[in-house]
């Protein structure tokens, strides 16, 4: 296990807006940054990072932690495995704990790690017989150098070459004595009746696929020489680290292009990628040959609203892969389209016209979706009612789609001009899209569920004095943001707090997290040791690392405008003394009521005057008060 001296390390170097920003496009809001957050669908970003406290908070779905949580809950990663990830990308050298054993690792990690690996090897592998062999020069750097890429683009896209021979990779793998199993699941290799094994990607130019972080998770190869008996594009399988249906060609070399011109170009396949991309059109990425998925698209929308589809000149094509411009449009994304002259694609156009003109195409010939699929759909139709009809249909199912109301009412007051038909009529066609989409959507509540819905239950009643948990959160809530601040002359919000709790030693706090937090806080001052809230959010406790994030990111900013008047507003931080005298004040009334009800029934139950007597007069002491601090608190009394 990594040693906490390495954690740490790791935990203070990661940059919580660069780990986070690797991922969803991060806009200034104030001093913090917000997004559109990955762990759910939103329409309205809500998703908070604190660059300050080194936090993320989600106000929609309540995601909530440091940069290691973020990569727990997106990457589905272990504790160790986050900050192994970190270290990477930081360039950190971790120390091991040799007191722990490695076996304990999760196993499905274990193999994951395996895979990439095995990966990692064979991508360094072809990448060296491209430039180092004799077959690789001559075969498949020509290739590449024919197809106009210079160095720098085979170097920065890591394209490789795979020698023709049977075992070439094998016995690569066999030299440096690796386990050709993980070779054999991550679809490198595979194994014969006999049991020995043979490459799977031979005499073919190759082209790494990366996930986000820059890791080579599959690969795609192309045949060089025509064989009938293998396929011209040969890709990897599906592993434990690639799922081609989350995964899109150049992703990882153009993630920061995206977000920086707000607008992604979705190609086909690979070379037209690496073509533009040298051409100084960065913000491109591929579906790679298969149909356009939501896990793409959710991809896209980590860094950007809008998508410009370029389409390939065939018309039979383009009509075969409108699809993906409704799935588009389903995702909320804003979506515009190119398409070339018969028989180019961007790859030969780009090549053709030179990215000055090609980068001027694009600009000029670049359509809105309901423009394109109109001139598409109507070619041929003439003043045909019937043909009309149905062209027009297609266009409503598409604009129903549309998540935003304004958004589906400005398509459809174009999609009235460009068919010339009234636009009210329209509307509705589009209303009744979306009740049908939504009646078949949507699935009955099962009679058993609603019966348990609708059962009440009753309460126990609480045997512990306790504050409630609203109060206790607030207990805790302070000691995370103010507890190493100064309260009094010679004592610190944390001082108070344990005093107080030392004085009144009925008071109980029920939840296990917060109690948890006050067992650390009393370890750490009986030691005499300093903390502040940046302990809380390194914590090793994911509740607690969970938690002290919650505590600390506000929703809501003041505007500028206030002090720009000089007008002074105190955050809910800064009036950390006022609320921690108000927080106790609660929790003494609490208890007052909760000795108010028990000597009520003691006053009830008794049988001898003296006992009645000595009830009342306390009765009106414990009354008094719970009066004066109600007045203090500026409430109401019943």
């Amino acid at each position: 296990m990594i040693s906490r001296k390495s954690v740490d390390e790791v935990i203070n170097a990661a940059v919580i807006e660069e780990v986070v920003g690797d991922y969803i496009a991060l806009k200034k809001r104030g001093a913090n940054l917000l997004g559109r957050c990955p762990f759910h669908d939103e329409k309205t970003p809500s998703f908070t990072v604190s660059p300050t406290k080194g936090i993320y908070k989600c106000f929609g779905c309540g995601k909530a932690g440091n940069s290691v949580s973020f990569l727990m809950e997106h990457d589905s990663l272990s504790f160790a495995d986050a900050i192994r990830k970190l270290a990477s990308k930081y360039h950190i050298t971790l120390e091991e704990d040799t007191l722990v054993n490695r076996e304990e690792y999760d196993e499905q990690q274990k193999k994951r790690e395996s895979l990439l690996v095995a990966l990692d090897f064979a991508n360094k592998y072809f990448i060296d017989q491209l430039h180092n062999s004799d077959e690789g020069r001559v075969v498949g750097d020509t290739y590449f150098r024919e197809r106009g890429f210079t160095k720098q683009t085979i170097d920065e896209f890591q394209l490789g070459y795979s020698p023709q021979g049977w075992t070439s990779l094998v016995d690569a793998a066999k030299a440096h004595q690796f386990n050709l199993t993980h070779f054999a699941d991550a679809g490198l290799i595979k194994k014969r009746e006999d049991e020995s094994y043979f490459d799977l990607f031979r005499h073919r130019v190759i082209f790494p696929i990366h996930d986000l972080t820059g890791k080579v998770i599959a690969f795609g190869g192309r045949q060089l020489v025509k064989d009938d008996k293998s396929p011209k594009y040969l890709n990897s399988p599906e592993t434990d680290v690639y799922h081609k249906s989350n995964v899109l060609y150049g992703i990882f070399q153009s993630k920061k292009a995206i977000k920086t011109l707000n607008n992604c170009f979705l190609v086909e396949g690979y070379t037209d990628v690496i073509t533009l991309h040298q051409s100084d059109v960065k913000n491109v990425v591929a579906s790679s040959g298969t149909s356009l998925t939501e896990g793409q698209i959710k991809l896209i929308k980590r860094f950007t609203d809008n998508v410009t589809v370029l389409y390939d000149g065939d018309a039979a094509g383009i009509k075969a892969s409108l699809r993906g411009i409704d799935l588009l449009l389903e995702q909320g994304l804003n979506v515009r389209t190119v398409s070339f002259p018969e028989g180019e694609d961007p790859d030969s156009y780009c090549k053709h016209l030179g990215p000055v003109e090609f980068k001027k195409y694009l600009q000029e010939q670049e359509k809105d979706f309901i423009l394109f699929k109109t001139d598409l759909l109507m070619e041929g139709v003439g003043n045909d009612p019937i043909r009309k009809t149905e062209v027009v249909k297609n266009l409503l199912t598409s604009i129903s789609l549309i998540p935003d109301a304004l958004k589906r009412a400005a398509y459809a007051r174009e999609c009235s001009r460009l068919m010339d038909t009234d636009e009210k009529l329209l509307l509705v066609e589009i209303n009744k899209l979306r009740k049908n989409k939504n009646a078949l959507d949507q699935q009955p509540i099962p009679q058993e569920i609603q019966e348990i819905l609708h059962t009440k239950t009753e309460l126990p009643p609480q045997e512990l004095y306790s504050g409630g948990d609203e109060q206790e959160m607030n207990l805790i809530r302070l000691l995370i943001q103010s507890g190493h601040k100064k309260f009094m002359e010679d004592a610190t919000v944390a001082d108070f707090v344990f005093k107080e709790l030392k004085e009144d030693d009925a008071l109980k706090i029920v939840n296990p997290v917060y109690q948890k937090v006050l067992d650390e806080i009393t370890a750490i001052m009986e030691h005499e040791l300093d903390f502040n809230e940046q302990f809380f959010v390194n914590h090793e406790d994911a509740e607690i690392r969970k938690m002290a994030a919650d505590f600390l990111t506000e929703q809501h900013e003041l505007s500028s405008a206030w002090s720009d008047n000089g007008i002074i507003v105190k955050t809910e931080k800064e009036n950390y003394v006022q609320d921690l005298q108000s927080l106790f004040l609660f929790l003494k009334k609490s208890k007052l009521e909760q000795l108010i009800k028990a000597n009520l029934e003691e006053l009830q139950q008794a049988e001898e005057d003296e006992k009645r007597n000595f009830c009342l007069h306390y009765h009106i002491q414990l009354t008094e008060v719970r009066n004066m601090i109600s007045e203090m608190l500026g409430t109401v009394v019943n």
